[in-house]
């Protein structure tokens, strides 16, 4: 009798039939998925000289969900100008309101500006190092004109709210509402945000800010414990032992760049 080869299907034993379900269980199914990251404008503080001030701002967050729950998060943080227009700034996580597990706002970044050296450093206090950038203090921008805006896609109103007192300012009140028309940004109907300002003339900032946005839930933004003298120097100073990495541009070729 002839014989022939036959093949013989692999034969994998029960013991190691557990491990090989569980490797398949955990392979990835699919790459990583990160939610991008829900940025706020903080308040704008310029460089302005002879006006120093210490406070603390303090923002508040809510955001309506589609089924009219609201999920809020606040934080505070400290921030300073001195005469010269030097400018500190901590920048904090946020915690939730209300906050039962007492979580505690984290400083990410502290940040010194000075326009006279032109320069920013924006500093991890964790791991001690200063990131050093070139700076340049911003021109001075007027608000924009009422009515209908270049390109015709937005409208702008203005009103004046006349004058109020805030931590032992007089400050200006305004309200700004921009209409967005529909298919402007891939929107449907049209979407109104409404923003009112209470603006120290004194200081030149604004104070308190109140955002009203679809897009980005009701924002208000406000200084407390505002001290108008002059902050100690040292709060303008890059502690020692922060390893400095500096990411300006040779001067040589600043010149060359604003030449062209």
């Amino acid at each position: 009798m002839k014989l022939f080869p036959c093949a013989f299907a692999r034969v994998v034993p029960l013991a190691a039939l557990p491990a090989l379900l569980f490797a398949q269980a955990t392979a990835p199914t699919h790459a990583p998925d990160f939610r991008a990251p829900f940025l706020i404008a903080p308040l704008y503080f310029p460089p302005s000289t002879g006006a120093p001030f210490m406070a603390i701002a303090k923002t508040l967050v809510v955001r309506t969900m589609p089924d009219g729950s609201t999920v809020t998060s606040q934080n505070q943080r400290v921030v300073a100008r001195d005469m010269d227009g030097r400018i500190f700034q901590e920048r904090r996580t946020f915690t939730p309101v209300p906050n039962p597990e007492n979580r505690q706002s984290q400083v990410r970044i502290n940040e010194y500006t000075d326009p006279v050296a032109h320069t920013m450093y924006n500093c991890n206090p964790y791991a001690k190092v200063c990131n050093l950038f070139y700076y340049s203090p911003p021109a001075p921008a007027g608000d924009p004109h009422a009515g209908l805006q270049p390109g015709g896609k937005t409208y702008l109103t203005r009103e004046n709210l006349g004058t109020d007192l805030m931590d032992g300012q007089e400050v200006l009140h305004t309200r700004e509402t921009l209409t967005i028309f529909s298919a402007t940004i891939g929107n449907t109907k049209n979407i109104l945000r409404t923003v009112d300002y209470w603006y120290s003339p004194q200081l030149g900032i604004n104070v308190r800010e109140e955002r009203h946005d679809p897009r980005d839930g009701d924002q208000t933004l406000w200084l407390t414990d505002l001290n108008l003298s002059a902050p100690d120097p040292g709060v303008f100073q890059i502690p020692s032992g922060y390893r400095i990495i500096d990411h300006r541009r040779p001067q040589a070729q600043q010149q060359s760049d604003g030449a062209q």
